[in-house]
């Protein structure tokens, strides 16, 4: 891949080159993104393997929340750039007003790592005085050597306002890295988000449930929680790896965020997942035993205040139906009528709300490595006592409890019933499929 036109090597070498041409100095120039009032011919102006779109690749646009944006509500954008053939990456993007897609800019790009860049119009950098902004690879970000493809994040801020729909429009560049401008392949691709526009929350009373159960009662610290409602939110998600920074869970997702209200002061809770009528949350670890209220707030307001019980130990294990535990084998395939436990066997059980753990977790984060449950656990399988072999958080998830138990040796073959007991707090009854 070359950051210029070819026609500028000569110049270069005989250090004749004009000043306009280093307004930047890598990356492509501005207007190559196939949109409107571009150059047409995009980047195969310096790149020229073959037309636009004539290779076996190609160049897309990930939305984590599809194809719409909350005005003032930052997303996380991923452009990806793929070709079987080739192995250096580049990239030009650009947002545009529908109402005026030649020269109307929609919102603002920020770069999150070293792999993009922001540039003007005029080939300056940020801050941009007029006209049309893009983000573009950087030289590190062209990965020189990397074969399929590759991937390039970075957030956008759409318009605080409502500005009717928004036109993002790229031009991907799969290279050969060979240092010149040919046999490199071009590839352009758009998509038109439509603005929505959050209403204020209402939270349905009795609502604020176990995400593993579905059920009211008693929650404990790092346990995931379900809010119930109408208009908590305008898209349907779970997080994904960038809303995650440095570990940290996120605290919003498409603007929508929980308040803990505990001795009189509000506290952020992350949140996991966002609809129009459904918000879970995880309990931070370090919460305080006290009396706790729920409110769920997003761009358009904040919901009334719903009480939960929070108490030390409040397992709740995860099931299948509601009825039937969720576990595996040793070999980590799910168990099931047509895949039993057996007798002897050491199962894994998946909960949460399991209680303190050693070491402590850190509030917030996604831990690195196991921590074992502070208050082993207890279980009975068909009213036997079962050997529980370990219990601990699962690294490399959030508010997810991970214990392997051995089925008693003398369980007989049917449904039984297993109940798991982490101090005082005991779960409800749920069913284990056991063949001898």
């Amino acid at each position: 891949m070359r950051k210029f036109c070819s026609f500028l090597t000569g110049a270069i070498l005989a250090g004749t080159v004009p000043a306009l041409v280093f307004g930047h100095s890598y990356g492509p120039p501005p207007r190559v993104t196939g949109g409107p009032g571009d150059n047409a011919r995009a980047c195969t102006l310096c790149h020229t393997g073959s037309a636009p779109n004539a290779g076996t690749g190609s160049v897309k646009i990930l939305l984590q929340s599809g194809e719409v944006y909350i005005p003032g509500v930052k997303q996380r954008i991923t452009v990806q750039v793929a070709d079987p053939n080739q192995q250096r990456w580049g990239f030009e993007l650009s947002a545009r007003l529908k109402s005026d897609p030649e020269n109307g800019q929609a919102g603002d790009f920020n770069p999150v790592d070293q792999m993009t860049q922001v540039i003007c119009e005029d080939n300056a950098p940020k801050p941009c005085a007029s006209g049309v902004t893009f983000i573009t690879h950087t030289t590190v970000g062209t990965r020189n050597g990397t074969r399929n493809g590759a991937t390039f994040q970075f957030d956008w801020m759409p318009p605080a306002t409502n500005a009717g729909p928004v036109t993002f429009y790229v031009a991907g560049n799969a290279a050969n890295g060979n240092g010149a401008n040919t046999g490199d392949l071009i590839y352009t691709s758009s998509v038109e988000l439509a603005p929505a526009i959050p209403t204020a929350p209402s939270i349905t009373a009795g609502k604020v449930v176990s995400s593993a159960t579905s059920l009211e009662g008693p929650v404990s610290p790092n346990s995931w929680v379900t809010v119930y409602g109408s208009n908590l939110g305008v898209t349907t998600r779970a997080w994904t790896d960038g809303d995650f920074i440095n570990g940290a869970m996120p605290y919003s997702l498409d603007g929508v965020s929980v308040l803990l209200n505990l001795f009189g002061a509000p506290r952020l809770a992350p949140v996991g997942f966002v609809s129009p009528t459904q918000v879970n949350f995880l309990l931070p670890s370090d919460l305080s035993i006290t009396a706790v209220t729920v409110q769920v707030r997003n761009p358009a307001g904040i919901s009334t205040n719903l009480p939960v019980t929070v108490q030390a130990n409040a397992a709740q294990l995860f099931t299948v139906d509601g009825k039937t535990v969720l576990n595996a084998h040793a070999n980590g395939s799910l168990l099931s009528k047509s895949s039993p436990a057996v007798p002897g066997e050491t199962i894994s059980l998946y909960a949460t709300g399991c209680g303190p753990t050693t070491p402590a977790l850190i509030p917030g984060v996604v831990p690195s490595a196991p921590a074992a449950i502070a208050t082993p656990p207890v279980i009975t399988i068909g009213g036997t006592p079962a050997t529980v072999v370990g219990a601990g958080v699962v690294p490399n998830t959030a508010g997810l409890y991970q214990i392997n138990v051995q089925v008693p040796s003398s369980a007989a073959s049917g449904d039984l019933p297993l109940v798991m007991q982490v101090g005082t707090a005991s779960t409800a009854p749920i069913l284990l499929t056991v063949q001898k």
